[in-house]
């Protein structure tokens, strides 16, 4: 298996983010549907929370310290509101560009013997990690269609 479908699979989930993060307003992008769910901003920081191993993976700089990972790791308390280590929406989605550029760059780069090798995931190959961190990431973004809908916008979908 070459490296082409993962770098499909991971653009049509950025390209749902993009959109689906453009329907909200800064301001907007910090209400929850109800107290003690996550919002978008939430949501979009936790997804590049989620990028920093397999971005190390493929051999690329994460857009994130561990510090700032920590407000959106799993396991974090809902963002609902401004408060220290929450990021304004407009920077995470420049540093979901970043992440997404180095996605691409280093899949482009990984010769297709790569993905047997062991990635150090939960005994996982490097195939197998980057199709789990895929498969959360799509989940996540289900998510924010539900969320964008239960605030009232329009979920989004990617044109057929």
């Amino acid at each position: 298996m070459c490296s082409k479908p993962l770098i499909k699979s991971f653009a049509y989930t950025a390209e749902v983010i993009r959109q689906q993060v453009s329907e909200f307003s800064p301001s907007e992008s910090l209400m929850q549907p109800y107290e003690g769910s996550h919002s978008i901003n939430w949501l979009l920081g936790h997804i590049l929370s989620s990028r920093s191993f397999p971005l190390k993976l493929l051999g690329e700089a994460q857009v994130w310290d561990e510090e700032s990972r920590a407000r959106y790791r799993d396991g974090s308390s809902p963002v609902g509101a401004e408060g220290p280590g929450v990021k304004p929406v407009g920077e995470l989605m420049t540093l979901f560009e970043v992440s997404q550029d180095r996605f691409v760059a280093g899949l482009g780069r990984m010769p297709a013997e790569r993905l047997g090798e062991p990635s150090g995931y939960a005994g996982n190959s490097v195939l197998d990690s980057l199709l789990y961190f895929y498969f959360h990431e799509t989940y996540h973004v289900g998510q924010m269609t539900m969320v964008a809908e239960l605030l009232g916008k329009r979920a989004k979908y990617l044109q057929s």
